[in-house]
């Protein structure tokens, strides 16, 4: 198959904007609720079903070289055992039992494969991945998958590097903090870059100001506020987040993120998120 161009890979990306609106719902591992661990299959299909556009998942390469959802670090917490999947074969994942969802019945960790066979049509963000390039860009290429795939990473040139010299145009943004990691990243040429995750954990952070924000979606369709709120505390977006969304009220937390220029929105709670944004 030929490769796409990097202007046909926007376009894309640009149909996705204009048909579903913005912001994008960004379901962060899909939807844990009820018996669906996050990154699988079926808390993918649980975060379509609440009302998200895209899937974000992460990815981790077993010992013997083939690729699954996981989120390294959570071992202890999702089966139990001290372990890490890194060390694990393919056969090993796949027996593996999740602790607290999903039950002995239920499939162990799954391929990256299995998702993007269950959803052929859904949009994927891959996180935690950057390790893995270039050769899961090049697994990604050959499954001819970059049309619906969002890669992120944090801006350090060994990342840029694998991105800019893949014959594949994949769509890419990065995680920054300063404008000065965003510069940094839009002067290396043959990037597919078609935005950033902007994070600020306080005031003084130069993505607090709205009209840092407003530069950023001057030049670049897709600005991602992060409405996370994760175990270790870190401040994502000014404390405009999951938790005060749904305790507080949305127009505090979610409602802040779009009016500062957010045109994504990542979320675990994407069918609150949804409600929210039909009902405005």
């Amino acid at each position: 198959m030929p490769v796409p161009t990097p202007a046909a890979l926007r376009a894309g990306l640009d149909r996705l904007l204009a048909e579903r609106g913005t912001p994008l719902v960004i379901a962060h591992r899909g939807t844990t609720l009820g018996s669906f661990p996050d990154n699988t299959v079926r808390s993918a299909i649980g975060a379509l079903r609440s009302g998200a556009d895209v899937i974000e998942t992460d990815v981790v390469r077993s010992a013997d070289g083939e690729y699954f959802l996981f989120h390294t670090g959570y071992e202890q917490k999702l089966f139990g055992i001290d372990c890490d999947v890194r060390e694990m074969t393919a056969e090993q994942l796949e027996a593996a039992v999740f602790r607290w969802q999903g039950g002995a019945s239920s499939p162990g960790v799954e391929r990256l494969d299995a998702l993007l066979e269950a959803l052929p049509e859904t949009w994927i963000n891959i996180d935690r991945s950057w390790g893995l390039w270039p050769d899961l860009l090049d697994h990604l290429a050959d499954r001819g998958v970059e049309d619906r795939i969002l890669l992120k990473s944090p801006p350090r040139q060994e990342h840029l590097r694998a991105l800019a010299e893949h014959p594949t145009p994949f769509l890419y943004f990065p995680i920054v903090r300063t404008a000065d990691e965003l510069a940094a990243v839009e002067a290396v040429d043959g990037i597919n870059l078609v935005g950033a995750e902007l994070l600020a954990a306080g005031p003084g952070d130069d993505f607090a100001r709205p009209e840092a924000v407003a530069a950023v979606g001057d030049r670049h369709r897709l600005v991602l506020l992060n409405a996370l709120n994760l175990e270790n505390g870190s401040v994502l977006y000014l404390g405009a987040d999951d938790d005060t969304s749904v305790l507080e009220g949305p127009d505090l937390g979610w409602g802040r993120l779009i009016r500062v220029g957010a045109t994504a929105i990542q979320t675990d709670w994407p069918h609150l998120l949804r409600a929210y944004l039909t009902a405005r």
